[in-house]
């Protein structure tokens, strides 16, 4: 049986590059593993640290989409959260709480440096010299990137038309939604219903009309807890055999989609490339909307305002947009037209990044884009970035969103605490012990 022995380095410097949902689970199994807080520094721009994009709203509407139980910030504590917050392990918190939750776990002597990085450069001495975007520059001993995705994604029906105070590209900015009787919204995954019932709560009179290729909306979680399908990597090893696997579940889709989890990472690796690219082209629409699943309250409340005719959902592809000085309109190619004040985005953020630093890490070679040109080029059995010829960096790691490309289910919080838990076990000289 194997066992772990934990030596303390408290002397060790660590830089975490981003402070959202993934560079505060670092940070918090960084201290619980012997780093000490004093030398730990996370580079955010943000004022708050545990935010990011996904844990930002203030809107008590807005609820997490992974039960309760599920979500402790330490890896060796699996009802941390439950206790934390008093609820039932299969319930759906609001997610505004989740970032106070983890900023609870955050030492105060952690440095919070409110910039950006903008480039890495491995010493001679074997520490990582940072450049921040002041001009300030600082060697770590370690550097984890905890980065979320790119930026907001543009459908290709706005490509060429001219940016407009109608068009609201970006609905994770940090800005309110602008005031407006009906909202149009492109795309009806989890943004959208976010979007569509802040819009709502505003006035009784609100309206949105969402717009999709599909026109389907997220599943949504059953009531009670189920019990996972428990399928091997050979039942999943290849596209024919996954899509297979889910064909067969029927009405148990749930079960057979939820035990996928402990094996998604190693099956997306049996992938060839062809079969990545061409799941995400054919099933990846259908399989995210069962994947990211909304809380049953949730469900409820957008299936009334349906009812109601306040929340209205089309299928179908754009093909003219018509911007006025106080609304915006959209033809369909079935010649059908939908007006509103504003038209939201609510179609996701890019898996391929953009950010200076990622943009100087390519150019630099240091690394490279991750397959599918999703993340970077990350080694997943230890979290090390990869240069571009496949060595291993020696002290620069990465995960989350990062890992899209290698590992492709990378966002979800039971994944990446897992993920921090073993860079802060590699940072503080775990040695295995037979």
């Amino acid at each position: 049986m194997w066992q772990y022995r934990v030596v303390s380095n408290s002397g060790k410097k660590v830089l975490i590059v981003g402070g959202g949902a993934s560079g505060t689970f670092t940070a918090i199994a960084l201290t619980r593993a012997g780093i000490e807080p004093v030398n730990i520094v996370i580079a955010e721009p943000r004022e708050l640290l545990g935010e990011g994009l996904a844990y930002q709203t203030r809107d008590e509407l807005h609820r997490l989409n992974v039960p309760t139980g599920r979500l402790s910030a330490i890896e060796d504590l699996p009802d941390d959260f439950m206790e934390w917050s008093s609820a039932p392990s299969y319930s759906f918190m609001e997610r505004r709480t989740y970032s106070t939750y983890l900023r609870g776990h955050l030492s105060g002597e952690i440095r919070h440096l409110r910039e950006f990085v903008t480039e890495l450069k491995p010493e001679a001495n074997e520490k990582v010299l940072a450049t921040y975007s002041s001009g300030l520059q600082e060697s770590f001993d370690a550097v984890v990137l905890s980065m979320g995705l790119g930026e907001a994604r543009i459908p290709e029906f706005l490509k060429g038309v001219p940016d407009s105070p109608r068009i609201i590209k970006d609905v994770w900015d940090g800005k309110p939604l602008p005031e407006g009787r009906t909202l149009l919204c492109f795309g009806t995954g989890l943004t959208f219903i976010d979007i569509a019932l802040t819009h709502l709560a505003r006035d009784p009179r609100n309206m949105v009309i969402a717009i999709s290729g599909s026109g389907n909306l997220p599943e949504r979680h059953e009531r009670s807890q189920i019990a996972p399908f428990t399928p091997t990597l050979s039942d999943v090893d290849t596209l024919e055999k996954l899509r297979s696997y889910l064909a067969g579940a029927g009405e148990s889709w749930r079960e057979a989609v939820d035990g996928l989890r402990p094996i998604m990472e190693a099956m997306w690796r049996t992938f060839t490339p062809e079969e990545r690219e061409e799941f995400l082209r054919t099933d990846g629409s259908n399989w995210f909307r069962r994947r990211h699943r909304i809380a049953p309250e949730v469900g409820d409340r957008v299936d009334a305002e349906i009812r109601a005719g306040r929340i209205v959902v089309k299928s179908g592809k754009v093909s003219k947009v018509l911007v006025g000085e106080e609304e915006i309109a959209l033809t369909l190619e079935d010649g059908s037209t939908l007006a509103g004040e504003y038209l939201a985005l609510c179609i996701g953020r890019d898996y391929e990044l953009s950010d200076p630093l990622t943009l100087n890490l390519v150019a630099t070679e240091e690394t490279s884009r991750g397959p599918l040109r999703m993340g970077l080029h990350v080694d997943v059995s230890t979290g090390l970035l990869l240069k571009p010829n496949g060595d291993s960096h020696t002290n620069i790691f990465a995960l989350g969103p990062l890992r899209s490309g290698e590992a492709f289910e990378s966002t979800a919080i039971p994944e990446i605490r897992k993920q921090a838990f073993a860079i802060a076990r590699s940072l503080t000289s775990v040695e295995n012990q037979g």
